[in-house]
């Protein structure tokens, strides 16, 4: 239904002025007509944006809203619920905005004959091509609650991957951070009231201090235009990762980086794998299953390295052998479907990858913590050292002038 604004005439009132909810305009000038009045013109009334409209990145779904999605409406299935009310049910529980008006949009598919995978379809970015097609694979077996139990399980396994990459890297950036705004706030506050002591006493001020002291100056006076290049910067950068030539290059670097191509190359595999094992156990063909097992790849060179196998598999090779023959695959992944191909147990070496490359992540990440934590310690130890330097040695010197 959609709102309409008309303007109609009568002989008793003139020119009237109203709003009528309708499916087209030919329905509004039936009802205005029957009602006795001559319709002048009909518009459709546009609807004011909502918070989450105009800001979607604060009101999206996040991943805690999906596994609970997911996790509700799979035990509701699981028991003989009804999906319309349980939909029903989940819409007026949850205080999520976005999340509301969503489910209020799958239940007007679902009334109009549509499936739950098609009304999740309209929503793409919310609901990615894997989860809508696990979604329908669930539908056409009869398994819609044991996929959906599946579903919240990988959400549930990347948020944790998320949130332990993040907390990696929080601490030396803590550490960091704040000891560059203690030294600024020393350098640009505390240490030149003390210069100006020392230069009405006529005492030389050292050479270190006054470079260090007129670097934090030239930040202070051009602190405008330094925001405005590094905004130029981000902006330039992230347009460039935006061709493919320089995106292909960049995750190339990435992945030769020491401990982080490891974390990136094991983060991606454990993503695949888990896809491929749960799209296969669904029943999902296993063409379908890598295409949307692609997908989810972030990093260009793995996903070529997959877009490459898949056309392989097509093709009539083995799905091992295409893999063999992209160096940026390890060994043990290619043996590992290998093995499921021979003994018809992709789904379940899939499985193990998946888990395994998931704890080599765990294990990079946590390398990769022990030494930023002693390296972002040598840093703020080089900081205050500098600072302390900077500042005592004009005293020292203040000093020797008084003798």
């Amino acid at each position: 239904m959609v709102l309409f604004r008309y303007v109609a005439y009568s002989l008793d009132l003139g020119v009237i002025k109203g709003k009528l909810e309708a499916n087209d305009l030919a329905e509004v000038r039936s009802e205005v007509a029957r009602q006795g009045y001559k319709v002048l013109s009909v518009d459709p009334q546009k609807p004011r944006p909502g918070l989450e409209e105009l800001f979607p990145s604060v009101f999206r779904v996040g991943t805690g809203e999906l596994i609970r999605f997911c996790r509700s409406l799979a035990t509701m299935m699981k028991s003989g619920g009804n999906l319309m009310r349980t939909l029903d049910m989940l819409q007026k529980d949850t205080k999520h905005r976005m999340m509301r008006r969503m489910l209020g949009e799958i239940q007007r598919t679902l009334d109009e004959g549509g499936s739950l995978s098609d009304a999740l379809n309209e929503h793409p970015t919310v609901f990615s091509p894997v989860f809508v097609s696990m979604v329908e694979a669930g539908e056409h077996t009869g398994r819609l609650g044991p996929a959906l139990d599946q579903l919240a399980d990988i959400l549930e396994k990347e948020s944790e991957a998320k949130k332990k990459a993040i907390a990696t890297m929080m601490y030396p950036a803590a550490i960091m951070g704040s000891a560059i705004v203690t030294m600024t706030i020393l350098l640009l506050v505390a240490l030149p009231p003390m210069l100006k002591v020392f230069e009405n006493l006529d005492t030389d001020v050292p050479l270190i201090t006054q470079i260090v002291v007129g670097v934090f100056r030239q930040i202070k006076a051009n602190l405008l235009q330094i925001f405005l290049s590094m905004v130029v910067l981000i902006v330039v950068l992230a347009s460039l990762a935006r061709i493919p030539k320089i995106k292909r290059w960049f995750h190339t670097a990435q992945m030769r980086i020491p401990f982080v191509g490891v974390v990136v190359v094991s983060g991606e595999l454990s993503r695949f794998s888990r896809t491929l094992s749960m799209l296969l156990e669904s029943g999902v063909p296993l063409i379908t299953a890598i295409n949307l097992g692609i997908t989810g790849c972030k990093n260009t060179v793995v996903r070529q390295a997959f877009i490459e196998a898949e056309q392989g598999l097509i093709s009539g090779r083995r799905l091992a052998d295409s893999l063999d023959n992209d160096p940026c695959l390890p060994t043990m992944f290619v043996e590992l479907v290998m093995i499921g191909e021979e003994s018809n147990s992709l789904q379940a070496t899939m499985q193990d990858a998946a888990v395994a490359y998931q704890k080599q992540m765990k294990q990079r990440l946590n390398t990769l913590l022990g030494i930023m934590e002693p390296a972002s310690t040598l840093f703020v130890g080089a900081i205050v050292g500098l600072m302390a330097f900077s500042m005592f040695l004009p005293i020292y010197s203040g000093l020797d002038s008084f003798r």
